[in-house]
């Protein structure tokens, strides 16, 4: 397993910032777990992490597509504010379809009384999706210093101004979902920060958003990438009960510690290398499926080895970070981890076929392995929680019998024979 050489130079302009990120993101987490067990009790949790699976609508689901596109083609654009300008209009024209999908939310949530939390879901959703779009926009053009101050601000704001607000307000839902609002809100103003400069331009906006990306393909993806995201904490409340989900949403959160740093890690990093690369010449296409190979395995492993020294550590940190009520959730770890490895390891095959330009062959793809994985956890959760959570930890070898074979097919595939061309 051999990866690209880094430079000290590169690594002081990007692997460095990237790192940081991550570091704050990580302290942040580590602090507000000792928080959150101190004041929120474990049923609250799983309802407020129920919440959570929702909050993402905008960013993973309704503007998915858009997000997608900046990544791609931000860097190579030759009028980034007229770019920002019709991101930002297509990105409106889409938050009509946010507002009913925070609202099917809303009464999936609390049912009649759908109105108390319709608001902080619909908010928080627009809001996040805005960060993401700027965060898009810096990480393409790998203005990783500046992406830096966004992502820090997110890491904090998210970490501990939801639990203490709902301390404040005596134990109030409503305080804790409108903690993460502001979150949210202040996640929106760093990201639009960030990309100032932009907005100074009266360039006018121009019709650049291609089709795949502005139509249902990555609208369809997205749901699916977050229904597939949320399906195991709604799996344990259908199963388990919502004191179950809770311990459950806790140990996924001190995985993701691992997970997610490393996956953001491995991606802000080489994902701009694999565009660059995209080629139709056979030799050099072969070179990047096994760059992306290269960097699939790295990734897995690495997280694989983390979670397990995160395992090894925690005992300790009950009492010490960890509420002692909380300590049912280190037996969930390892399998809550296990799965999110297994979906970010899909990721990168996803990013070899949008490099490839074979943007339309990520339906079969990720469609497949959702539904291998959603399947799984449903038919194991029926057998009981011990099957469940011994599939959940089997998931990680998914996508190389799944998305890594069925990417490669349509990567190899010559343009013509795969489907129309979509950004020639």
């Amino acid at each position: 397993m051999k990866l690209p050489r880094i430079s000290t130079a590169d690594a002081m302009v990007r692997l460095v910032p990237i790192t940081l990120s991550q570091a704050v993101g990580l302290a942040c987490g580590l602090v507000g777990v000792r928080i959150v067990t101190q004041l929120v009790p474990p049923a609250d949790y799983g309802t407020y992490g129920v919440f959570l699976t929702f909050t993402p609508l905008g960013m993973w689901v309704v503007h998915a597509g858009l997000i997608k596109f900046v990544y791609r083609h931000w860097a190579a654009a030759p009028n980034r504010a007229a770019l920002l300008r019709e991101v930002t209009r297509a990105g409106l024209r889409k938050t009509r379809w946010l507002l009913l999908a925070a609202a099917a939310a809303a009464v999936m949530m609390a049912g009649w009384g759908w109105l108390r939390v319709f608001p902080a879901v619909f908010f928080a959703a627009v809001l996040l999706s805005g960060g993401a779009l700027a965060q898009a926009a810096l990480q393409a053009a790998r203005e990783h210093w500046r992406d830096l101050a966004v992502s820090s601000t997110g890491s904090v704001t998210r970490s501990f101004l939801p639990p203490l607000l709902y301390a404040a307000a005596g134990g109030s839902m409503i305080a804790l979902y409108a903690g993460f609002c502001f979150h949210a809100f202040a996640f929106a103003c760093a990201g639009a920060w960030a990309l100032r400069r932009y907005w100074r331009s009266h360039a006018p906006a121009t019709r650049t958003v291609t089709a795949v990306y502005d139509g249902p393909l990555f609208t369809v993806l997205a749901v699916t990438g977050w229904a597939v995201a949320g399906s195991n904490r709604w799996i344990m409340v259908l199963f388990f009960g919502p004191a179950e989900t809770g311990f459950f949403a806790m140990a996924g959160n001190l995985a993701l510690l691992v997970t997610a740093m490393l996956g953001t890690i491995f991606i802000q990093y080489f994902q701009p290398g694999f565009f660059a690369a995209a080629s139709e010449e056979p030799a050099q296409r072969r070179a990047l499926a096994r760059r992306v190979d290269q960097v699939a395995l790295a990734y897995a492993l690495t997280a694989l080895v983390g979670l397990v020294a995160v395992r090894l550590v925690t005992p300790y940190l009950i009492g010490l970070l960890i509420g002692e009520n909380y300590r049912p959730a280190l037996g969930l770890l390892i399998p809550a981890g296990c799965f999110a490895v297994a979906v970010a390891t899909g990721l990168f095959y996803h990013s070899l076929l949008l490099a490839g330009k074979r943007e339309r062959a990520c339906g079969p793809v990720e469609l497949t392995a959702a539904v291998v994985l959603v399947a799984g956890s449903l038919t194991a959760a029926a057998a009981g929680e011990p099957w469940f959570l011994r599939w959940l930890t089997m998931t990680p070898i998914i996508p190389w019998i799944v998305n890594r074979p069925l990417a490669r097919r349509h990567f190899f595939t010559p343009a013509s024979a795969d489907g129309p061309a979509t950004d020639r």
